[in-house]
């Protein structure tokens, strides 16, 4: 194996370990929510509070190590004003689908971002995204069904909107990241969307006149979310997307909500259905092939000659210059 092989395998190797690293903390998120929920926070200022909490974490260690010097206007301004935003309602967007509908509407309509963010990438590109990808991506979101399915549950209106809301944020988020995640340090752009996020967010918890009094457990669960689960997920994400691309990352991250229910399972004692267990076994077996699958359409457009900007390790998604 020569060298620049050597050096694309660890690559991928570190793309494919920060991914796994983003879904655990993502998948653990909504469990450890759970408690604050329960002390009667708002959703709206409980994610004001862990953001300030990882703006702080994110702040002194770019501090400390240097990272602040030479950052590019265009990408403070771009992941501060758009990604950031975008962030915010995605987020937000999944607690208001929680409250009007459930767990279950959330979890399955809003993880159809996969195959948003598949359609998002081929209209930018131009270029059709591999069938291996968009073949992946329908049976994990078939098993993620199975994970999700409630015998008799129906869903308001309200519930699936917002979710899609959620859907489309986190799609666009993606894809519009992976321009610029190339060019600054990823600490860095997790801080610049970290404070976006925060931002956005908090003006909606001002708005709707939230309490900013939290117990000692509230805390607890602020912290814990605010200085690691949110710094690995959104670093762990972005560093995935730069190298692996917004669709393989996007694959990876159907993954989360099984993290989720397992997660439910041991802690809050909720019971998983056999049709559970297999849906599971799905999402994750369409989940570890996903850099296969997105690698295929890199080695098709190697072979054939054809030209993609700034092509990305595994995925042909380009970086936009």
């Amino acid at each position: 194996m020569n060298e620049p092989t050597q050096t694309s395998t660890q690559r991928r190797g570190r793309a494919w370990t920060a991914g796994m690293a983003s879904v655990l903390a993502f998948g653990t998120v909504p469990v450890v929510a759970m408690f604050g929920l329960a002390d009667g926070v708002s959703p709206s200022v409980l994610v004001t509070l862990r953001g300030l909490c990882a703006m702080v974490g994110i702040g002194l260690l770019c501090a400390l190590t240097g990272r602040l010097r030479r950052i590019p206007l265009a990408a403070v301004v771009w992941l501060v004003v758009v990604c950031g935003p975008l962030h915010g309602l995605q987020v937000f967007a999944f607690f208001g689908s929680m409250q009007h509908g459930g767990a279950q509407t959330a979890i399955v309509v809003t993880h159809v971002y996969p195959i948003l963010v598949i359609i998002l990438v081929a209209l930018r590109d131009r270029v059709p995204v591999s069938w291996r990808s968009c073949l992946l991506a329908l049976a994990a979101l078939s098993g993620l069904i199975m994970v999700a399915l409630t015998g008799g549950a129906t869903a308001s209106l309200a519930a699936v909107g917002l979710a899609l809301v959620c859907a489309m944020s986190y799609a666009l988020y993606l894809v519009g990241s992976e321009r610029w995640v190339h060019r600054i340090d990823t600490v860095v752009a997790t801080g610049l969307v970290t404070t976006g996020s925060t931002l956005s967010i908090g003006a909606v918890a001002l708005f709707q006149g939230g309490s900013f009094s939290l117990s000692a457990a509230a805390w607890q669960v602020t912290l814990l979310q605010g200085l690691v689960l949110l710094p690995v997920g959104v670093c762990g994400a972005l560093y995935a997307v730069r190298g692996m691309g917004s669709v393989a990352m996007g694959l990876l991250g159907i993954l989360e909500p099984v993290v989720g229910v397992v997660l439910a399972a041991l802690v809050l004692h909720e019971s998983l259905t056999p049709l559970q267990w297999a849906g599971g076994a799905v999402v994750l077996a369409a989940c570890a092939l996903a850099p296969w699958a997105a690698s295929s359409r890199t080695r098709s457009h190697q072979h054939t000659g054809g030209k993609v900007r700034e092509e990305t390790p595994i995925s042909s998604v380009s970086a936009q210059n």
